[in-house]
């Protein structure tokens, strides 16, 4: 895919010309109420899939001594997903750093921008660019959760998943928000993502709740150690202050008596 966006660059802009109106000089869907609505509730369920998982470390670390409502593998490999695959690769590192500009940024769809193919990083962009797409990231990584399915059913899963990204990617082009390299290298990217972690934490071979309970826990009980130390050391902060003003406050009301 890379090498045909790279020799053929101009699919992105022939692509983005299907949803463009050239008299309106915009998208016209990005201003429709309907398909806003639809993302809006689209981009919800990716963070209604990792919300369990979230729940059942923030419940562990909060009591290190209860047992985990989900197997702590199958936590640790929703949540890191989640925070490598959309939230620091495609936001944080690409989007931020490469600096392609939005379909609706470039000359030929009404902007000031030139058009930059996927592979040239520029500085036409400065923040919240293009490359890759956010949103379409974040929705392929519901491949995680569909990944867990029964056996029986994790190939159907997994296929709505893929048609689940591939949707949500497709509204960012129909919106001029994004060219199709964009949604498909954050497919590609945060997929790869997502097996790879699979591999690493779900594999039987390597999978080890019990253990990585343990180190869970002891984690829990560091941070409550550390917190406690943290608080002990405000609490004695304030009571010196405390101290410094009220002696402070004692030798004012001398001098003023003795005024």
């Amino acid at each position: 895919m890379g090498a045909i966006f790279a020799v053929y660059p101009l699919i992105d802009l022939e692509v983005a010309g299907l949803f463009f109106n050239d008299q309106a000089a915009k998208f016209p869907a990005s201003t429709t109420y309907e398909w806003n609505l639809v993302r809006q509730v689209a981009n919800w369920i990716p963070f209604l899939l990792v919300a369990p998982a979230l729940f059942a470390l923030l419940r562990k670390i909060v009591f290190p001594g209860s047992k985990m409502l989900i197997a702590p593998s199958v936590v640790v490999f929703l949540i890191a997903s989640f925070i490598i695959g959309p939230g620091l690769t495609s936001n944080l590192l690409l989007k931020e750093n490469w600096g392609r500009p939005r379909p609706n940024h470039v000359h030929q769809f009404a902007g000031t921008a030139d058009f930059q193919p996927w592979w040239r990083p520029s500085s036409e962009c400065k923040r919240n660019c293009s490359f890759v797409s956010g949103e379409a990231s974040q929705a392929f990584w519901v491949v995680a959760p569909a990944s867990l399915a029964p056996p029986q059913v994790r190939a159907t899963a997994m296929g709505a998943a893929v048609v689940f990204g591939a949707a949500v990617g497709t509204m960012r082009v129909i919106f001029g928000r994004h060219f199709i390299s964009d949604i498909i290298f954050a497919g590609i990217i945060t997929i790869a993502i997502v097996m790879g972690l699979y591999r690493l934490l779900l594999d039987p071979v390597r999978r080890n709740d019990a253990r990585l309970e343990k180190a869970i826990e002891r984690t829990s009980i560091a941070l409550h150690r550390g917190t406690a130390a943290l608080l002990a050391g405000a609490g004695t902060a304030l009571a010196h202050a405390g101290g410094t003003l009220r002696h402070t406050g004692q030798h004012l009301h001398k001098r003023i008596a003795c005024l």
